[in-house]
């Protein structure tokens, strides 16, 4: 485990020493009220540990110097959990395995990640860190189902159109390379509205499409992990089936002005962008940055609870106050 503190260690450590030392103190001298500073220790312990950004080591991706925008446009609905990956592993699995070819391909080049499912969702905005794109695909997970009102395979059109616009607005000279990652299944009922607008800002990339004609069945995404996996259920019975649609990934790849490339786990994606990254410019390959998964979202589960548990504590005490200046009337 590695730590990436947002403080300096030494600002950090005495930061941390002091509030748990508060704690320490007041849990001794209010002997009576000994479980809310345990609480409030165990919540300045929290947040220090998040401030110090904890992570595990996720490979390595190289720094170079290709000076493109690439902006990825991933579908994270429900239908991305479709289990006809390889081996029976949800499309996702395929989006992150391509995502990390992009940002190694793409290394020094400015990157955005645009989700969408019923809504779109800016997720990174242009960065030249390419550990934390990767980092941030990895953790990427399908709607919740709860949520899902059906979504739109042209979602994330008007906002990808807005970010290529404000790049070209503060680089003017740097091309803009697309990548479309996802299914083509439309489950809105409005139909898909054409990326024909977008086309002009578009210099080059691919549109990939992820699934098979036989299609999978796709795990339930919820808040918290069942023991045994959950399916989403056909209406008519039994566990519903997600395919790809190609006809549909095909008409927004002719709309963008890029290919189209149907994507399976046996064949890299590399080669394919080797091509474009050499009408870019040259990549250094030589040197490399450790890639890492952050944990300190992880960290936001326990915070919240205690944070909870204070506020309902807070409230109490309060309408116990209330209640005493009543009776005193």
């Amino acid at each position: 485990m590695t730590f990436l503190p947002d403080l300096p260690i030494p600002v950090l450590a005495i930061v941390g020493l002091a509030l748990v030392g508060l704690c320490v103190w007041r849990l001794v001298a209010e002997r009576g009220r000994r479980i809310h500073w345990i609480r409030r220790a165990l919540m300045a312990i929290v947040v220090i540990a998040m401030v110090a950004r904890p992570g595990v080591p996720g490979g390595e991706v190289p720094t170079g110097s290709v000076n493109v925008n690439v902006f990825l446009v991933i579908d994270t609905s429900q239908s991305i959990a479709a289990e006809d990956w390889g081996q029976g592993e949800p499309r996702i699995q395929g989006i992150r395995d391509d995502v990390r070819d992009v940002a190694y391909a793409f290394a020094g080049s400015n990157i955005s990640v645009i989700t969408f499912d019923s809504e779109p969702e800016l997720r990174v905005p242009l960065t030249d860190d390419g550990s934390a794109v990767i980092e941030l695909v990895n953790a990427l997970r399908p709607e919740i189902g709860f949520f899902s009102q059906g979504s739109s395979i042209s979602a994330a059109r008007d906002m990808l159109q807005q970010e290529i616009e404000r790049a070209d607005a503060s680089d003017p000279g740097a091309p803009t390379i697309v990548f479309y990652m996802g299914d083509g299944e439309q489950t809105a009922e409005a139909p898909p509205q054409s990326f024909d607008t977008v086309a002009p800002l578009v210099d080059s990339g691919f549109v990939l499409g992820y699934g098979t004609e036989q299609g999978g069945r796709m795990q339930e995404s919820t808040f918290d992990q069942p023991a045994e996996p959950v399916y989403v259920q056909d209406p008519a019975g039994g566990d519903a089936i997600s395919r790809i649609d190609e006809g549909a990934l095909q008409d927004i790849a002719s709309q963008l002005g890029v290919s189209y490339l149907h994507r399976s786990a046996d064949v890299d994606l590399a080669p394919s962008l080797e091509s474009m990254t050499s009408q870019q410019g040259e990549v250094d390959l030589s040197q490399f940055e450790e890639a890492r998964l952050d944990l300190y979202w992880v960290l936001a589960v326990p915070l919240f609870l205690l944070l909870t548990w204070e506020l309902w504590v807070f409230a109490s005490a309060l309408r116990l106050r209330s209640g005493a200046t009543r009776g005193r009337r």
